[in-house]
């Protein structure tokens, strides 16, 4: 892996005018993978002057709208500006079709593209376009999944897309040379949710065994805790991190 781009580091609610989930992920042989496509990913793609028909394929973590609410505009542009010929790959979870098709339908009935769609499923193991993919089970979704990403120079990172905070997460980034984990919450509720909380990096942030840490689905008063605390580097909208 040469670098990733954050196209959104926010959650949801796009706390503090944060864009939704969205990871740009290049290898030393030019290609591009877009990790997660929230509902703001074609804003941000544009405000980043990013020429969409540049993604070799889209790589889904979950089917929230946060997470992948942004596929019928990704694919309106590629096919109405960006006049795509090319085939447009999407890889997820157990699915990720049915999810897909049903989404695009209902925000464009009846709407045929001029490029075909493909769909893989990653089950466990999957290689395209020079990215190794390697999917773990992650509790959030029934479909959740986080993934091991490394491209042809080896480097390897990691992203949890929504998770708890337990041994599947700790799993997904032990060893990897970047870890993209979600950090929700200053503090856990009760009972617990699918999330991590700020509270639990600090009791047991030894656990994250990753080169580097890069917390994202975040807002500005979670940033400033995790930059006080020296512990991590923090996802921004635009920034980019090489590996």
């Amino acid at each position: 892996m040469k670098q990733v781009t954050i196209i959104g580091s926010g959650n949801a609610f796009n706390t503090d005018g944060r864009a939704h989930a969205a990871y740009l992920l290049e290898h030393s042989g030019g290609e591009i993978l877009l990790m997660d496509c929230g509902a703001t990913t074609l804003y941000r793609l544009q405000a980043e002057r990013f020429d969409a028909n540049r993604l070799s394929g889209l790589l889904l973590t979950h089917f929230h709208g946060d997470h992948f609410g942004g596929l019928p505009f990704l694919l309106l542009q590629l096919d109405l500006v960006c006049r795509r010929q090319d085939a447009f790959v999407i890889l997820g979870p157990p699915g990720v079709e049915a999810a897909c098709r049903q989404l695009i339908d209902l925000c464009y009935p009846a709407f045929g593209f001029h490029f075909a769609l493909e769909f893989i499923e990653v089950l466990s193991e999957t290689s395209f376009r020079g990215f190794d993919i390697q999917a773990f089970p992650i509790h959030h979704r029934p479909e959740s999944a986080g993934y091991r990403v490394s491209g042809p120079a080896g480097r390897t990172i990691a992203f949890s897309g929504d998770s708890a905070w337990d041994e599947a997460l700790f799993d997904l980034v032990r060893g990897v040379d970047l870890a993209l984990v979600e950090l929700t919450m200053e503090k856990q509720s009760e009972p617990p949710v699918d999330h991590v909380a700020w509270d639990q990096v600090e009791r047991e942030g030894h656990r994250l065994e990753a080169k580097r840490i890069v917390f994202t689905h975040i807002y500005d008063d979670l940033e400033r805790r995790v930059l006080k605390s020296n512990f991590g580097a923090v996802a921004r909208d635009g920034l980019t991190f090489t590996l």
